[in-house]
C-alpha cells in the first residue's frame, strides 16, 4: 500500500510538468466546446483518456517484469526484476532532480513531431463530439515524460498485468486534480514552486527505487526484510 500512496504522491507533485506539457491541449478543447455544454464532463473524458493510456502501457510493463522475473529465477536471481527496476529508478530520478546529468533528458523523443502523430491529433481536435476529447487524452498519454519512464520500470516491478497497470492508474489519478483545476493552479503557483515540487517527485522516484532495490536484495535473502521494502 506505501508503494501506491508513493506513486499517487509522484503524480500529484510532478502534475504541475503535465501542465505545462500539455495545459496547452486542455485550453484549448475548453475554448472549442459549445459554451452551452458543462465543462465537467469534457475534463472527466481527457483525463480518463490519459489513465486509459498510463493503465495499458503499465500492465504491458507489468507483463515483460514477469517474464524477466521468470528468466531471473531460472537463473538462481528470484529478485532481479526488483534490483534492475531499482537501479533504474534512482538513476532516472537523480537525472529527473538534475543531480545526475542534465534534467529532462528522458524527455528528448521526437514522437510528437511524427507525422503520424501530427495526423492523429488533427483529426482527433477536429472532431465534434464530446469524446473527442477522451481520444485526445489517449494520444497525449504516449507523449515522453520524465516522471513516467521510471514508473513504468516500477510497473514493471510489479510483476503481472493486473499489477502494472493499477500502479499506472494510481499514478494518472494523482495528476488528475492540479489537470482539473489547471486554470487556477497556474496563477497562483510561481514558477519556482512548480520546479521546486517537480524535484521532490524525482526525490520520490529515488526513494521508490532503493525501497524496491532492497526488497529484491531481501528476496534474495541477501538483507532481512524490513518494515519499509
Amino acid at each position: 500500500m506505501s508503494t501506491y500512496v508513493e506513486v499517487f504522491l509522484i503524480g500529484f507533485l510532478g502534475s504541475m510538468h503535465c501542465i505545462g506539457m500539455c495545459g496547452g491541449f486542455v485550453a484549448m478543447y475548453s475554448l472549442k466546446k459549445p459554451a452551452v455544454r458543462p465543462s465537467l464532463p469534457y475534463h472527466l473524458l481527457y483525463n480518463l483518456g490519459r489513465i486509459a493510456t498510463y493503465s495499458l502501457l503499465g500492465g504491458i510493463m507489468g507483463l515483460l517484469g514477469s517474464t524477466v522475473a521468470y528468466i531471473g529465477e531460472l537463473r538462481g536471481i528470484p529478485g532481479a526484476t526488483l534490483l534492475i527496476a531499482g537501479a533504474v529508478m534512482v538513476l532516472m530520478g537523480l537525472n529527473i532532480a538534475g543531480i545526475l546529468g542534465r534534467g529532462g533528458a528522458f524527455e528528448n523523443a521526437e514522437i510528437a513531431s511524427r507525422p503520424f502523430f501530427r495526423k492523429a491529433l488533427h483529426r482527433i481536435l477536429a472532431m465534434e463530439s464530446i469524446w473527442g476529447t477522451f481520444l485526445l487524452g489517449f494520444l497525449l498519454g504516449f507523449l515522453p515524460c520524465g516522471l513516467l519512464y521510471p514508473l513504468f520500470i516500477n510497473a514493471a516491478a510489479a510483476g503481472s498485468f493486473s499489477s502494472g497497470m493499477f500502479m499506472m492508474a494510481v499514478f494518472g489519478l494523482g495528476t488528475v486534480p492540479a489537470l482539473m483545476s489547471f486554470g487556477f493552479l497556474v496563477t497562483k503557483i510561481r514558477p519556482h514552486v512548480k520546479l521546486l515540487l517537480y524535484r521532490v517527485a524525482a526525490i520520490l522516484i529515488v526513494l521508490l527505487g532503493i525501497q524496491a532495490f532492497l526488497r529484491g536484495m531481501a528476496f534474495n535473502g541477501w538483507i532481512a526484510p524490513g518494515r519499509f521494502w
